[in-house]
């Protein structure tokens, strides 16, 4: 498939995706009590996102040496070393609940939670996230986006109706919820391994040598966490700012404006394996400015969209008011009217969280084109903007809309920070740096 083909392939399937896991929280917004078990969710939720900082460095990881072996060797050294890094972060998620578990008391405080068990049902989730890049990356390096797309439906689809099902047989609650979300990633975890085994090849006679291979994917490992850390590290924080009802309205505004992040994100999934190919193989490339063009096009309609929804939210309260009793609509009108307050707050976030979101995009493009160019020395500045973030969400903020404004600000920086690399580093021009490599090939 063409890289047009393959994007509205993965948009397609990432966006369906998000409206299946995005339809979970409207099921659990409507019927979780609400004293707060939603905010739970969502916190549980940021967690579990947390919980994920390494996984898209490691699907990073393993899109790029899948997509530059091209012998059974290198085949089998990927192979080792997806299987090494399984039993690695296993022992990292053991040491994650030990450390979970000495502190239990603190956080349950913290999260102003009653029960272990949404916290043991997370923690377990966050084991099959913490394996589930493995195989997507090997997917993505082989650029077998087909089953990749499946994969991300089969997770949305099967969140989704093991939570209705599950608030059916169990109660409203986050632990049902979340019991939800590890059905759906077990399924997805199944479908990725089934699909990637062909390309994990195993030859005995070939060894792997570790220390010269972590050396070298530290940049590729790390880089991703860049973009974790800008779209999901308020979610620690926002709980603790404000009251539970409030947050549940926050939490809300925050899963739209990262949503335009997960929709755009497929743009430079595509491009990474094709300009990894690319530099290996000495050819030129041009794809950076068409993934640049999609994602300001795609994530300013979006982002134009809730504008105009949060400007217009005055003249549709009125519209709603007016239909009070008039039979049509009624039940829904009357239900946002009485919600009226919160669904004010949620609308006053979302353009700053879109427009964060739209950066960020754009971000992961410029980064994504660094990475796959060898451009590692280019990541000190982005990871400094990441530190001077995340000390300034525990300085700074002291309600909702103060915290959505320094994620607005920061993502500009980042924004700014590699448009200077990439002109900088000369990767703008991607003919010419592919050129210079082919020059220098040990470089």
């Amino acid at each position: 498939m063409s890289f047009f083909r393959q994007s509205s392939w993965m948009i397609f399937c990432n966006t369906l995706a998000g409206v299946l896991m995005f339809a979970v929280h409207f099921i659990a917004f409507d019927m979780l009590p609400k004293d707060g078990e939603y905010g739970l969710f969502a916190a549980l939720l940021g967690v579990l996102t947390l919980m994920m900082s390494a996984t898209p460095g490691i699907q990073t990881v393993f899109t790029h040496e899948t997509a530059s072996a091209t012998s059974d060797s290198e085949r089998h050294r990927m192979t080792c070393h997806a299987f090494g890094i399984i039993k690695l972060t296993f022992v990292i998620w053991l040491v994650i609940v030990i450390v979970v578990a000495f502190f239990h008391k603190p956080i349950f405080s913290f999260y102003k939670m009653d029960q272990a068990l949404p916290l043991i049902i997370t923690l377990l989730a966050g084991l099959l996230l913490l394996w589930l890049p493995v195989f997507m990356g090997v997917l993505q390096g082989a650029q077998r986006f087909s089953w990749l797309g499946w994969s991300l439906l089969a997770n949305g689809a099967g969140r989704l109706v093991f939570v209705f099902l599950l608030i059916i047989l169990l109660g409203a609650s986050a632990q049902s919820v979340m019991l939800g979300v590890l059905a759906g990633v077990f399924i997805a975890l199944l479908m990725v391994y089934s699909a990637a085994r062909p390309h994990l090849v195993k030859h005995k006679s070939i060894t792997c040598k570790w220390g010269k291979w972590l050396r070298g994917i530290l940049p590729l490992a790390l880089a991703p966490i860049v973009f974790q850390m800008m779209m999901s590290a308020d979610t620690i924080f926002f709980r603790a700012l404000m009251s539970k009802t409030e947050s549940s309205y926050y939490a809300m505004a925050g899963t739209l404006g990262r949503g335009l992040f997960m929709l755009l994100g497929p743009l430079a999934g595509v491009m990474f394996p094709k300009l990894v190919k690319s530099h290996r193989e000495g050819q030129s490339s041009s794809i950076l400015i068409s993934t640049m063009a999609g994602t300001l096009l795609l994530g300013g309609v979006v982002f134009c969209f809730f504008l105009c929804l949060s400007w217009g939210w005055p003249y549709l309260i009125d519209y709603m008011r007016g239909m009070k009793g008039s039979g049509l609509f009624n039940g829904f009108a009357q239900r946002v009217i009485n919600n009226e307050v919160g669904l004010s707050m949620m609308l006053d976030l979302l353009p700053w969280f879109s427009a964060a979101m739209l950066f960020l995009s754009c971000s992961n493009v410029l980064l994504s084109n660094l990475l796959a160019l060898k451009r590692y020395r280019a990541l000190f500045v982005p990871f400094m903007v990441v530190l001077a973030y995340l000390g300034s969400l525990i300085l700074i903020p002291s309600d909702g809309k103060e915290l959505v404004q320094l994620i607005f600000l920061f993502n500009i920086i980042l924004l700014l920070v590699l448009i200077i690399l990439v002109w900088r580093t000369g990767t703008w021009q991607i003919r010419v740096a592919l050129s210079n490599d082919q020059l220098n090939p040990n470089e």
